[in-house]
């Protein structure tokens, strides 16, 4: 079986330790093309597609404020990591909205009080465009750019593991 991109990206960014985690995000993915593959004109069917898709924008969310955590160890990332986190164990719509909804001053937060450089900058825009996903495929571009941002960031850290000469 192929490996996603999507599942790619969550390798890139979460450590051994957060196993757990990236095993709950992991199936996210097939679990949207399984809704859309087995899609019915109803509208129990296309609540389904929805859910999986807003499930799948959670976890690209998750991973990116992994990434600018880990970027700049702030308390605000971490927290709405910890939101969306939180969100995806909703079981609709409705439920994720209210989850959000709830801690909603905590976004405020993230984007008053976070120290920015080109690199933070960036994630955070995938964030915001992550959240204003409509279509699987602008989350895919999402998860493909994701994906460059965590290559070059993982990168640049063996860059820095490397003993001078």
């Amino acid at each position: 079986m192929r490996v996603s991109p999507f599942q790619t990206l969550l390798n890139l960014v979460f450590t051994q330790e957060q196993n757990d985690l990236q095993a709950q995000l992991d199936p996210l993915y097939q679990e949207l093309e399984h809704a859309l593959q087995t899609a019915q004109p109803d509208r129990k069917s296309q609540e389904e597609v929805s859910f999986r898709f807003e499930r799948l924008r959670l976890g690209v969310a998750i991973a990116l404020l992994q990434l600018l955590t880990d970027l700049g160890g702030d308390e605000e990332s971490a927290q709405v990591r910890d939101l969306m986190q939180e969100a995806l164990q909703a079981t609709s719509i409705a439920g994720i909205d209210k989850v959000v909804q709830h801690k909603s001053h905590l976004f405020e937060e993230l984007y008053t009080d976070l120290y920015v450089n080109h690199d933070a900058e960036y994630i955070l825009s995938l964030f915001e465009a992550t959240l204003n996903a409509s279509t699987k495929e602008e989350t895919d571009e999402i998860i493909e750019k994701a994906l460059e941002v965590a290559e070059d960031l993982e990168f640049q850290a063996d860059e820095d593991d490397q003993p001078e000469a």
